[in-house]
């Protein structure tokens, strides 16, 4: 049995992750109190399924890029550069390259996207070297990208996953004007099915923007001991009447309501769906998306990296020795090396679908844009 978790304090409360919970197709008239209703038309989809972005809402209109937009490059980021090289990634291993999309054409279901692939193409705004990029037009009201998105796309099982893509944002982008969301890119694992929620699962990851600063997140709600569980005001239920002494076992939260284990920024666990929302984030130290022109202008194109490393385990008992970093045009700016991804009653979790998913759960305050080009993800930083 492990030994109670290390308590540290608690900086953020990570509530809005919870809005997030579902399948990506057939979203947007849900509601987060429904979230505990099966899709009807998804058979497999997750019964904690997210409220989220709506691929198949298409208003008809015009889906060009936005012509007050400038499609000038951030003289800070080189789109014809090589990023291939690893200046101090992830252990100087070159990565295999898992899959690679370009966003030339929106025939994304012959690339291995699902969940109702589809999604709005801009000509008009993308690298040096491409012709086009994926458009996620949110309409004011509206909490996913007009048209919908390529979906989701499963790869090979690692143990580590890297994701690089380019991005840019209009220049009247604003995010959803809250301490949360919207949410962007996810990976989850090889123990729940292909149609999960992504919200509600045994491992998620989140990589994404809010209000201009990088934010790296985890939740694992479908882990949670029940028994006994910390609450955001370092209250708990349960416990036998004492968190410090409870015996956890290793089938337990890495995130968050089952204490708190290696690096931490900020937390969240409350009630949901008739158990517990875990989850843990990592910010950037300082806003990376500007709203003045400058090397970190949000509307210039920026190339962005993540890098994910499981846990290992040590005599059937997981070690709080995973990894997360993030890179923007090239500099370091996350890397924590102490993060508990899984524990030893999950060994053989491993990464193994990715999900382009952007979700403003009260919905855009604003029409604005976000453009994605060339999009690898990898083992490791190639």
């Amino acid at each position: 049995m492990l030994r109670s978790p290390v308590l540290l304090p608690a900086f953020v409360c990570l509530w809005m992750l919870a809005a997030c919970k579902g399948t990506i197709q057939d979203q947007a008239d849900a509601e987060v109190e429904d979230a505990g209703t099966e899709d009807a038309g998804d058979p497999g989809s997750d019964p904690g399924a997210d409220p989220g972005a709506d691929p198949g809402a298409d208003p008809g209109a015009d889906p060009g890029a936005d012509p007050g937009a400038d499609p000038g490059i951030d003289a800070g980021a080189d789109p014809g550069a090589d990023p291939g090289m690893d200046a101090g990634g992830d252990g100087g291993q070159a990565g295999t390259v898992l899959f690679f999309e370009p966003f030339e054409d929106d025939d994304f279901e012959s690339r291995g996207w699902y969940d109702a692939p589809r999604g709005e193409l801009s000509d008009a705004e993308h690298i040096p070297g491409s012709t086009r990029s994926f458009q996620c037009y949110f309409e004011q009201g509206t909490s996913g990208c007009r048209g919908g998105t390529p979906g989701r796309h499963l790869f090979d099982e690692s143990e580590t996953v890297y994701l690089s893509y380019w991005i840019k944002y209009s220049a009247d982008y604003v995010g959803s004007q809250r301490p949360y969301h919207p949410h962007e890119f996810h990976f989850v694992t090889n123990l729940d099915d292909r149609w999960v929620g992504p919200s509600t699962t045994h491992l998620t990851t989140y990589t994404e923007q809010v209000g201009g600063v990088v934010r790296i997140a985890l939740q694992d709600s479908r882990n949670v001991d029940l028994a006994c569980v910390l609450l955001n005001n370092d209250s708990f239920v349960g416990c036998n009447g004492d968190f410090d002494s409870y015996p956890f076992t290793e089938e337990r939260s890495v995130c968050s309501c089952n204490g708190l284990v290696g690096d931490l920024d900020g937390r969240d666990c409350f009630p949901s769906n008739g158990g517990y929302y875990s989850a843990r984030f990592w910010d950037s130290p300082e806003q990376m998306f500007t709203d003045d022109p400058g090397p970190r202008y949000k509307n210039d194109w920026h190339f962005i990296e993540c890098y994910f490393q499981m846990t290992t385990i040590q005599d059937g008992v997981g070690v709080p020795d995973g990894t997360i970093r993030y890179w923007y045009d090239g500099e370091l700016i996350i890397d924590h090396q102490h993060i508990l991804m899984r524990t030893g009653a999950h060994p053989a979790m491993r990464f193994n679908q990715f999900l382009i998913a952007p979700y403003i759960g009260d919905g855009s305050p604003v029409d604005q844009i976000m453009w994605v080009d060339d999009l690898t993800v990898a083992t490791g930083r190639r």
